[in-house]
């Protein structure tokens, strides 16, 4: 039988630490809620509206009005009146007052009555992708809906009746649908692959300076020579640190689907599965890197140095298949890609086990790799001295 009463005194000594050092309780339970809070207060509207525009009316007609109306009718623009000259228009998109911009030339009335090609120009600003890609969308859909008003009008003037407009216009139609993500919303694109990160890089950090803070203060050698199963040192110190991480794990869940409006869909427990699987390789890699590191200095420079190259190159917001080989397979080792890539199918695309099965596969082979490599503590155990020999005994044997 498992004396497991060794593991839970370790465990405790952990604890107190965690609770006595301040930065690492904050480190540890407040920083995934306050990076998720912050990053739910910026994504919170989920879809970019009010896109600020300005036009510039150059014919002044009746004809022109009606498209400017269209334009101030439309919920996902906001008209600026101030910027209503081509120079107002260039200065606005250089300092910001403005996002996009409709130009009406002054003989649109002229060869509309005319049944001329007329152009409308339509200017977006292009710098930031989401702004861009979005009034881009919005744009199609303004104009779409005028032209097919103004060709109505046109055709009920030529003398056709309702019905043979109606005839007329819906001789070719087209359905559209949007899967999974209908409503285009950012925050249920961006918003978890975000928390996931939080999740993934606090858990490092805070586990890996557990040995490092032991190395420092010179009590690490407490656990090097004593007469303690290696695996014990390790469940020990890293018991703590995995409850924290699968408890922030299932608070922020709560607390994007709750507040934040996240599509969380799909199965609880897959959901569940993911987050256990990703725990363990979180706590068993950071203690191995804590293991190994000279100190929580190069731990925590390492880290930081980690966190955006691991985001960009998995895949989450810039499609794989869109990424040289080279940087795909780098990608392919981190646990941060899988758990990534799996909760957005489990979770947007409501998949179940069969179409996650390599996913979770790789990452129980990822969790037992790391788990194995944690189990076996290595690193210099060697002759102690009878203090530290003391000392160790009090914390494994408290009454």
């Amino acid at each position: 039988m498992i004396d497991v009463k060794q593991i839970l005194n370790i465990a405790h000594y952990e604890v107190v630490h965690i609770f006595k050092d301040l930065i690492l309780f904050l480190i540890v339970f407040a920083a995934p809620l306050l990076y998720a809070a912050l990053f739910g207060m910026i994504y919170i509207s989920g879809t970019l509206q009010h896109v600020p525009l300005g036009i510039v009316d150059l014919d002044h007609s009746a004809e022109s009005r009606a498209v400017v109306s269209a334009f101030e009718n439309a919920a996902n623009f906001q008209v600026i009146p101030e910027v209503n000259t081509y120079a107002g228009l260039e200065e606005g998109m250089k300092n910001g007052a403005v996002r996009a911009g409709v130009v009406i030339p002054k003989d649109y009335s002229q060869k509309l009555s005319q049944h001329q090609l007329t152009q409308i120009l339509t200017v977006y600003d292009s710098s930031n992708l989401i702004y861009g890609y979005n009034t881009r969308k919005y744009f199609q859909t303004v104009l779409n809906t005028f032209s097919a008003e103004h060709t109505a009008a046109y055709l009920g003037g030529l003398g056709m009746t309702k019905q043979e407009i109606t005839n007329v216009m819906d001789a070719v139609s087209f359905r559209m649908q949007v899967w999974y993500n209908p409503t285009f919303s950012y925050v249920t694109f961006l918003f978890m692959g975000l928390v996931i990160m939080i999740l993934h890089q606090i858990g490092l950090l805070s586990i890996g300076l557990t040995v490092t803070r032991e190395k420092e203060r010179n009590s690490w050698i407490q656990f090097l020579c004593a007469a303690v199963p290696q695996w014990k040192i390790f469940l020990g110190k890293a018991l703590p640190y995995f409850i924290a991480n699968f408890f922030n794990y299932g608070l922020l869940l709560w607390i994007s689907a709750r507040f934040v409006n996240v599509k969380i869909g799909g199965s609880l427990a897959l959901i569940l599965l993911l987050g256990l699987l990703f725990n363990v390789i979180l706590v068993s890699l950071g203690f191995i890197i804590s293991l190994y590191a000279p100190n929580s200095l190069q731990v925590t420079r390492y880290l930081m140095l980690l966190s955006v190259p691991l985001f960009v190159i998995s895949g989450y917001t810039w499609p794989a298949t869109h990424i040289p080989m080279v940087l795909n397979g780098l990608a392919r080792l981190m646990p941060y890609t899988w758990m990534a890539e799996g909760f957005r199918l489990a979770t947007v695309k409501g998949l179940g086990f069969d179409y996650l099965s390599t996913t979770i596969l790789v990452m129980t082979i990822m969790a037992a790799i790391t788990t194995c490599f944690a189990l076996s503590v290595t690193e210099g155990r060697f002759l102690c001295t009878a203090r530290a020999k003391s000392r160790l005994i009090k914390i494994l044997y408290r009454r």
